[in-house]
């Protein structure tokens, strides 16, 4: 995976025993039947943003992390900004305005996404993919990523294209994997109502 991108994180020791104090802020998702999940987002306008693109991603970012997740577009946040971000621990990137330039191979394997909790489903993606973006200041970058990141790039970008994973899924898998989930959901339900202190 190439250099990640990291954010205007400085601040000073007061600064920082203030933030210890208070929660970090972060969105709520919309629910996977939310229609703004299946829209094609606009372009990201940084001659007049709809919103500070640092914080708003810098806030993607902590709510990614919050979820334990990988990646995090926009509209499962329910806005309609062209931006998502992918990373782990405190390796994140934002993506902006992005554009596959090239893609190479394929790579069959399970994929999860925070909008559908408990749904794994195997699904095909290419194994490689150069993309064109902008970063938080607008400045453009083109990369190369290979596996996971690839994965999870692809998948973030579907999202701002207004497609769900569950689409590219063969009919007898997802089929399967909603069974599975169903299944998981009276389990964690289950586990709720016994562990609920009256």
């Amino acid at each position: 995976m190439s250099d990640m991108i990291t954010f205007d994180t400085e601040v000073s020791v007061n600064d920082a025993k203030k933030m210890t104090a208070t929660k970090v802020k972060t969105f709520a998702l919309v629910p996977e039947t939310d229609p703004i999940l299946r829209e094609v987002l606009p372009e990201f306008n940084f001659d007049n943003p709809p919103v500070n693109a640092n914080e708003f991603a810098s806030t993607l970012v902590d709510t990614c992390k919050e979820l334990n997740g990988y990646g995090l577009s926009a509209n499962q946040c329910g806005f309609r900004h062209r931006v998502f971000v992918v990373g782990t621990a405190d390796n994140y990137v934002a993506f902006f305005n992005p554009k596959i330039v090239e893609i190479k191979g394929e790579v069959h394997m399970a994929e999860a996404c925070l909008s559908f909790p408990l749904l794994g489903i195997h699904i095909t993606r290419s194994a490689e993919v150069v993309i064109e973006y902008q970063d938080f200041n607008g400045e453009k970058h083109t990369e190369h990523f290979i596996g996971m990141t690839a994965r999870c790039i692809l998948h973030e970008l579907d999202h701002l294209n207004g497609i769900v994973y569950t689409t590219k899924a063969k009919p007898l898998a997802l089929q399967m994997a909603m069974k599975k989930r169903n299944k998981l959901m009276k389990m964690v339900k289950k586990i709720g109502q016994a562990n609920r202190i009256d």
